[in-house]
């Protein structure tokens, strides 16, 4: 269910933004990011979100998040004709 969120997310950037689908992917990833930064509180074990303590680390959730951001942006050096496909004008 994660992935179709990813996917759909992706191409609604990359349509109202104009921006190619791999930078768009790249974006989604950063927000779950910054998304995991601002509700590490809650995701703490023992907090709101996480009573048993079961769930990951936020902290080890953050760490793999900045991870796989750089992992794609590395992969965009590398490649960069990943970035020509997309809706926009910028594709």
């Amino acid at each position: 269910m994660k992935l179709v969120l990813v996917v759909v997310l992706a191409a609604a950037i990359s349509f109202f933004f104009e921006i190619s689908f791999y930078m768009s992917v790249v974006i989604v990833a950063a927000l779950g990011v910054f998304g995991e930064m601002v509700h590490m509180p809650e995701n703490m074990p023992g907090a709101t979100d996480n009573p048993e303590g079961k769930e990951v680390h936020p902290i080890k959730a953050m760490a793999i998040g900045v991870l796989v951001v750089f992992v794609l942006l590395l992969v965009g050096f590398l490649f960069p004709e990943v970035y020509r496909y997309g809706f926009g004008t910028y594709s």
